[in-house]
């Protein structure tokens, strides 16, 4: 991951008219955009919005992916935020290697005490460690890492994971396997993506 100040940013144009593309994670629109960075990277990126959401001047992080044509792509783009606690200006809150890495121990935790409430002893730690995996991938699907709200929407996917295994010993549920875990964890979360403004999962 690169660090820079952004210098330039501005439309793609294709005859006249602003680029555009579907994102085919979200399936929404995505606006094309040429962006340069004061130490003279350059490279094009995308923003589901028609004007950049970040301006000339902003410190950012981003990804930079060499193309065929030896041109850069530049993704996931997002502003460092300062903070108070002396982290080289950097917040780690929202730092997605950050909330991954909390999100897969807990993950850990969910799935050993899936086996436990279960009945089913694991025959190898590593047993643990694919059950986790597994939730992991459900809890961090289809998230952005640049998603102003990535720690929130991914710590409520794991704690409604952490409920639907605590839901295990009431038999009459029927959650034996981790497929209706999941699955009921997709229910306990409808409610909570129903209150505010609270993110789509």
């Amino acid at each position: 991951m690169a660090q820079g100040i952004i210098k330039i940013v501005a439309p793609q144009m294709q005859n006249g008219i602003h680029r555009t593309w579907q994102n085919k994670f979200t399936g929404k629109a995505n606006f094309g955009f040429n962006i340069v960075f004061e130490d003279g990277t350059t490279g094009s990126c995308g923003s589901e919005k028609m004007v950049y959401p970040l301006t000339v001047g902003t410190l950012v992080t981003y990804d930079v992916t060499q193309m065929a044509n030896g041109s850069n792509n530049i993704t996931k783009v997002k502003k460092v935020e300062p903070v108070e606690n002396g982290n080289n200006g950097k917040s780690v809150y929202n730092d997605p290697n950050t909330v991954k890495r909390i999100s897969f121990s807990m993950c850990q935790t969910i799935a050993r005490q899936h086996f436990t409430n279960a009945g089913i002893p694991p025959r190898t730690i590593e047993d643990v460690n694919t059950l986790a995996g597994v939730y992991h991938q459900w809890v961090t699907t289809n998230v952005q890492d640049n998603d102003p709200h990535l720690r929130d929407v991914i710590s409520r996917r794991y704690y409604a994971l952490q409920l639907a295994v605590e839901c295990i010993p009431f038999s009459g549920l029927g959650i034996i396997k981790k497929e209706q875990v999941i699955e009921s964890a997709e229910t306990f979360l409808r409610p909570l993506n129903g209150i505010g403004h609270a993110a789509q999962v």
